[in-house]
């Protein structure tokens, strides 16, 4: 196997396309991804540890003659890849969360806004990039948020519009948060 960083059709070079393509599109690639791809374009080849180990030397070159592309750990095991020509660290880590925690990194952006600006989190946000969370995954994440003891900070509060807002009671008075989401969701439109 040729690891040349000369030759489009190598290991490495593919990898470092897959890597910078998949950034392009806004999204993280997986180790197992990269591993994956490369099976399928036949640039890997011998028994299962070989193959392992060519992965990981695809991928240490890989990182290793591009500056651009950066590996983040997510938790204990998992692995992502991003080019840094595409997407920033901080836009990468939520993505990377969003696959491991989502009850996490919802339940952090919540405390931060509360914490710093102080603001509730308009639940709509989750709807948005980087989250992307459906409706139904919005509710299924304030569900188990509901029910676990280390969420009980977070809580809800609606404008008179009905417009969901969240915040963290750490750092936000209840009858504040629900005094701010009004000012943001109506005083804010009715004020220019």
């Amino acid at each position: 196997m040729t690891l040349s960083k000369k030759d489009s059709s190598s290991p490495v070079q593919v990898a470092v396309q897959f890597i910078r393509a998949k950034s392009e599109a806004g999204d993280l690639v997986s180790r197992e991804e990269i591993f994956q791809h490369l099976l399928d374009h036949h640039l890997l080849n011998g028994q299962s540890d070989e193959l392992d180990r060519q992965c990981e030397a695809v991928l240490g070159e890989s990182l290793q003659e591009n500056e651009d592309l950066v590996k983040l750990q997510a938790g204990e095991r998992e692995i992502h890849f991003f080019s840094d020509r595409s997407m920033t660290e901080a836009y990468a880590i939520i993505l990377a969360r969003k696959r491991s925690d989502p009850l996490e990194l919802a339940a952090e952006l919540v405390r931060r806004n509360s914490a710093l600006y102080p603001r509730p989190t308009p639940v709509e946000l989750f709807e948005q990039p980087p989250f992307d969370l459906t409706q139904k995954e919005i509710q299924d994440v304030l569900t188990q948020m509901a029910g676990q003891e280390e969420y009980r900070d977070i809580q809800r509060t609606n404008s008179s519009l009905g417009t969901g807002f969240l915040f963290s009671a750490l750092h936000l008075e209840p009858a504040y948060a629900a005094m701010l989401a009004e000012w943001v969701d109506v005083g804010l439109a009715n004020n220019p």
